[in-house]
């Protein structure tokens, strides 16, 4: 177009353009905009290239629409008017001359039921190209919100696991830490002051206990040092210190190397295979369990009873049982604070278990700890 057409034509597409650059903010207020640019420039400048243009813009509002508007019902409401509007300024445009002469009838159809039959089909092909072309952007990417949103929620969630395997890591590693300490530590102070007792009247006695505490204290230092090693990395850890736990078969070696009190293992039924988690466990639960005695009861002598249940009509369990025969006390509130009899508690309820701790009715103390097992896992 030349002359003043053509500079109106501009202001039109300027227009039509400046309307799309808000087309995700406000898309249904650029589909009524263009909507009434492109009547008015078919009223005004029919010209093809002109038309052609306009509805390219049209097209892109309608596609705007159904992609990034977030109000359906207004959004089917203002379809609705628009193309409403279209199809009777059509009518009205063909009625009305506005497209010019139409010539003579040279088949089925008169001119005038042809041009409306044949823009009956463009602009359903058009409007809704548009539209199902933009409803399907909208549901793609709502798709992807809502992948991407459950995607935010399982890391939330394996977020939360991991703080709580840490914590749970810590606990055990703390119980782990005061059951070695305790043990030791406790036997070496009773082994020192016994030295310190029989340092002049006998000295082999004294060498004796010396000798204890020097096993005791390596002990207690090799045991650490596995524990420690597991806050490590795996880079960092070497094989001394991913070095083997204790478990249920090192409960008599335990009453072997226990200098008081004198301890006697029994074991009650046929064993069978044991998780490690679970032997590591009755190993513990026995480790403080002797160390409450030591430092509480003053008893010469304890018993453990190693118990292999598998007639019981239930789960096959294993359940060890410390026994002392020295006088009743309440239960043990010294230097531990009472945390030996806690980590009891937890190692048993760790594994679904059940722990009985208290003194006996005829004198003594008991401390029995009964774990469930699945033979399949052990």
């Amino acid at each position: 177009s030349t002359g003043w057409k053509g500079v109106e034509a501009y202001v039109w597409f300027g227009i039509c353009g400046l309307a799309l650059c808000g087309r995700r903010r406000f898309p249904i207020t650029v589909l009524l905009v263009v909507s009434a640019v492109f009547i008015v420039i078919g009223e005004r400048l029919l010209e093809l290239g002109v038309v052609f243009t306009v509805q390219m813009t049209l097209f892109a509002a309608l596609y705007a629409a159904w992609a990034w508007s977030r109000l359906p019902r207004a959004l089917w409401a203002v379809t609705g008017l628009v193309l409403v509007g279209m199809f009777g300024w059509l009518v009205w445009s063909l009625n009305n001359g506005t497209m010019g002469p139409l010539g003579e009838q040279t088949g089925l159809l008169p001119p005038k039921v042809a041009l409306v039959v044949y823009s009956l089909a463009i602009n359903v092909a058009y409007f809704f190209g548009a539209i199902a072309w933009g409803q399907s952007a909208y549901l793609s990417a709502r798709r992807s919100a809502l992948v991407e949103d459950q995607r935010e929620r399982e890391r939330a969630v394996q977020g939360l696991e991991q703080q709580q395997a840490v914590q749970a890591e810590r606990v055990r590693i703390a119980r782990d830490l005061h059951d070695v300490v305790a043990h030791h530590v406790s036997g070496i102070g009773v082994q020192a002051a016994g030295a310190g007792r029989l340092l002049e009247a006998r000295p082999e006695r004294a060498r004796e206990a010396l000798t204890a505490i020097e096993t005791s204290s390596r002990q207690a230092v090799s045991q650490m040092h596995q524990i420690v090693g597991l806050l490590r990395s795996a880079e960092e850890a070497g094989p001394a210190d991913r070095g083997p736990q204790p478990g249920i078969a090192d409960i008599e070696a335990l009453a072997v190397t226990t200098e008081r009190p004198a301890v006697v293992v029994d074991v009650v039924g046929d064993p069978f295979p044991v998780p490690d988690t679970v032997g590591l466990s009755l190993y513990r639960v026995a480790q403080e369990a002797l160390s409450n005695v030591r430092r509480h009861s003053g008893a010469p002598s304890a018993r453990i009873t190693l118990r292999y249940l598998t007639d019981s009509g239930e789960r096959p369990a294993v359940e060890v049982e410390v026994l002392d025969d020295g006088p009743t006390r309440t239960a043990p509130d010294g230097a531990s604070g009472g945390f030996g009899l806690d980590g009891i508690r937890e190692r048993a309820a760790m594994h679904a278990g059940i722990a009985d701790i208290g003194p006996r009715p005829t004198g003594g103390y008991r401390v029995r700890v009964r774990i469930p097992v699945d033979q399949e896992d052990a």
